[in-house]
């Protein structure tokens, strides 16, 4: 998971990331940070997809909510949760979707629980489907996904411990996978980016065995998403 922290307060840069992180030790959640104490930097310099972030709402000439507006421009699904001593932004968090809106000094309890349900929507956790001959339901999780395919009117799920067939049409997959580690490459094929491990312009290969082709009309913009992704320019 990637996350950026940025409050022109050190201090409290350092003390999101060390409560985040605790709480996703817990979960078992391996997250990667980027920090800025320069809101001005952040908004010339980064261009990188992440799924969360924490942002002070005054940090000089520019406000919490212009990074936000940003940031979701890269990712729209982006968890923003804005931080802040002052509480007359609260109309224009909202105006934003802001996920949470939490008061300085910080409430472990309340951040604890917003993280509980980010966690939840980023990951969409457990994803529940029905099998096409089966009629059962099947349960995975949405990170073990490698990609999802068209097959005729179902849909092939293919993650780390097997392939099943979907009674699913691929609207609910959209839905459903809405993490920024989610492509759809292809009106075929969504593709976890997290598993590519070798990319051509027009045909990724994910975990070193399965060929995904990239569709031409999407192949410019999938490039500069996968590169923002992965911390390129």
């Amino acid at each position: 998971m990637k996350i950026i922290i940025c409050d022109d307060e050190k201090e409290y840069v350092d003390i999101v990331q060390q409560k985040v992180n605790s709480f996703l030790k817990e979960k078992n959640i391996v997250a990667e940070y980027t920090l800025y104490t320069d809101c001005q930097e952040l908004m010339e310099n980064s261009t990188e997809v992440f799924d969360m972030a924490f942002l002070d709402i005054e940090m000089g000439d520019i406000k919490g909510i212009q990074v936000a507006e940003k940031l979701k421009e890269v990712n729209p699904h982006i968890v923003v949760f804005i931080i802040t001593s002052y509480d007359h932004y609260l109309d224009e968090a909202m105006d934003l979707n802001v996920f949470r809106y939490i008061k300085k000094p910080l409430d472990e309890k309340r951040l604890f629980s917003g993280l509980e349900k980010a966690v939840q929507l980023i990951d969409k956790t457990v994803i529940e489907f029905y099998l096409k001959n089966d009629n059962i339901i099947k349960k995975v999780s949405s990170s073990d996904i490698v990609y999802i395919e068209i097959v005729g009117h179902s849909t092939k799920v293919v993650t780390l411990d097997g392939e099943y067939i979907s009674k699913n049409n691929m609207n609910f997959w959209k839905e459903k996978l809405s993490a920024s580690f989610f492509y759809q490459v292809h009106s075929s094929f969504i593709a976890n980016i997290k598993y590519i491990t070798k990319y051509e312009r027009d045909m990724l290969t994910l975990n070193d065995k399965y060929k995904v082709p990239v569709a031409y009309r999407t192949q410019t913009e999938f490039r500069r998403y996968f590169m923002k992704y992965n911390g390129g320019r």
